[in-house]
């Protein structure tokens, strides 16, 4: 392997277990289809469901009168139509903080989850402070107050 320069390398992507919109090379790296596929990597298309999947349910909008039988029935996401279900630990948090069942699949959530982080992108920008070099994932437009780690410290403790 040293010989021929393999020693230390990844495995080649079409070793990997899992398609590229499966991993989460697609949360910090997202990659419209077409690039992957110009790049050669594989991409998992979701079966359709087109089997019946039982009648439709209705989610109630209260989780004070969500009885524990919803765990046993296949909600569909309001966004993307996928089907999802409910685990009885997750019934006993939503209950337990008092949120109600969720409308969306857990993916859609999740994607929606990430488009609220900071882009991975360092800015140069002035400490509010002691206008020292600071780089930060807040852009120049943005209106948060930047400070240096020292002036952070300091008015924290």
């Amino acid at each position: 392997m040293r010989k021929t320069g393999e020693w230390g390398e990844f495995f080649p992507s079409s070793l990997a277990p899992f398609s590229y919109n499966e991993s989460l090379a697609q949360d910090y790296f997202s990659l419209s289809r077409e690039e992957v596929a110009r790049r050669g990597l594989a991409w998992h298309e979701d079966e359709e469901r087109r089997n019946y999947l039982g009648p439709q349910v209705q989610i109630p909008e209260s989780i004070r009168t969500t009885d524990d039988s919803i765990c046993g029935k296949i909600l569909t996401c309001e966004e993307t139509g996928k089907p999802f279900k409910i685990i009885p630990q997750e019934l006993k948090f939503y209950r337990e903080m008092g949120i109600p069942i969720p409308r969306k699949c857990p993916d859609q959530r999740h994607r929606e989850r990430l488009a609220l982080r900071n882009p991975r992108k360092l800015w140069t920008r002035q400490c509010a402070k002691c206008s020292a070099q600071v780089e930060t994932t807040y852009a120049p437009d943005r209106s948060e107050i930047i400070y240096c780690e020292k002036c952070y410290l300091a008015s924290v403790y």
